[in-house]
């Protein structure tokens, strides 16, 4: 069973493509990942009280570093301040432009571009792994469902390994801009520096709990929604990106409260939060509880896209291999044991 219809394919390929189709696609994607973020977690301080607001500048502030102090002198532009407007995805891109250009969108894309490409390999390569694992001589082990617990087990194997550092990086990359007279971290590999050196190994690995559960569920919605779909529906590019945006729109809309949860327990704020537990009930009691839909515009049209680029990249880049790089899953190898 293979994400876009068709026998497993090859780990290799399985790693080869999903690695391209993800840096491909976080780069056409990107900006709404940005505007998302900004929307979660940085639109609040419009709303909080002065004392909520120092709280918030308290919990974040770390000891600061010689780079900071030598960054002072540099002419660099002030940290982005956001209307109080009431916040939402439209504030975002307004005050962006405003304040940093269309470049200002690209805030934090190193480091999701940095882990772009491991993430999706490792995600389509485990749910091909998955996928196989659970096939029994009778058929799927778990009927119709088998695609949904090998999304379940592809999306835990890429938020450990992958997502939890890349999204806690980049956050505090964006949140950064917004919580300093001049910005502490001078690019993704400053960043990492500063966050291990000051909070440990572990400082990457913030909201990992929340992470997993996000994860999990959305690649175990996406690949479950996107298989039961029908088979012809899949089979073209397009086809396969119109069934992958489906999928995704559906993970969005059924866990954007995590979303939200993961986000503000990853940011520079993070430690006014004992839990995630303690996370939902301050956002809930603060914010009411529409703010665990706040960027849930941006991020359904992030998602959607993403989902659909990376489906249909990944049918057509395996394609691609397979006429230049034949294995045992092909006719054509000389191991090849499947049917002929």
């Amino acid at each position: 069973m293979a994400p876009v219809g068709g026998k497993p394919k090859h780990p290799g390929k399985a790693i080869a493509a999903g690695g391209i189709s993800g840096g491909i696609e976080i780069c056409c994607t990107y900006p709404l990942e940005y505007t998302k973020t900004v929307a979660q977690v940085v639109l609040r301080r419009a709303r909080c009280s002065p004392a909520q607001h120092t709280q918030i500048r308290a919990t974040a502030h770390v000891r600061p570093s010689h780079h900071h102090t030598r960054a002072s002198s540099r002419a660099l532009s002030p940290p982005a301040q956001l209307s109080t407007g009431g916040g939402g995805a439209m504030e975002v891109v307004r005050d962006t432009l405003r304040q940093r250009g269309p470049f200002g969108f690209y805030r934090g894309l190193s480091s999701m571009f940095y882990f772009a490409t491991p993430k999706a390999a490792i995600r389509f390569s485990a749910f091909e792994s998955a996928s196989g694992a659970l096939q029994t001589k009778d058929g799927p082990m778990f009927g119709k469902l088998t695609s949904f617990v090998a999304g379940l087990c592809a999306g835990t194997a890429e938020a450990i390994v992958v997502t939890t550092p890349q999204e806690t990086i980049k956050i505090k990359l964006i949140d950064d801009q917004f919580k300093s007279e001049v910005p502490r971290f001078q690019g993704f590999f400053h960043g990492v520096k500063t966050i291990v050196g000051e909070e440990g190994f572990g400082g990457v690995y913030r909201g990992v709990a929340p992470t997993i559960l996000k994860v999990a569920t959305a690649q175990g919605t996406r690949f479950g929604v996107f298989m039961v779909l029908p088979a012809e529906w899949r089979k073209s590019p397009v086809g396969a990106a119109s069934c992958g945006a489906f999928a995704g729109g559906v993970s969005v809309l059924a866990f954007q409260g995590l979303d939200v949860i993961k986000s503000r327990m990853q940011g520079l704020g993070a430690a006014r939060y004992s839990s995630s537990i303690d996370c939902l009930q301050q956002v809930v009691k603060e914010e009411g509880i529409l703010a665990l839909y706040k960027g849930v515009g941006p991020r359904l049209s992030r998602v959607c896209c993403e989902v659909a680029i990376t489906m249909s990249l990944y049918g057509e880049v395996v394609k691609m291999l397979n006429k230049y790089w034949i294995t045992s899953d092909q006719p054509e190898h000389p191991n090849y044991k499947g049917p002929k």
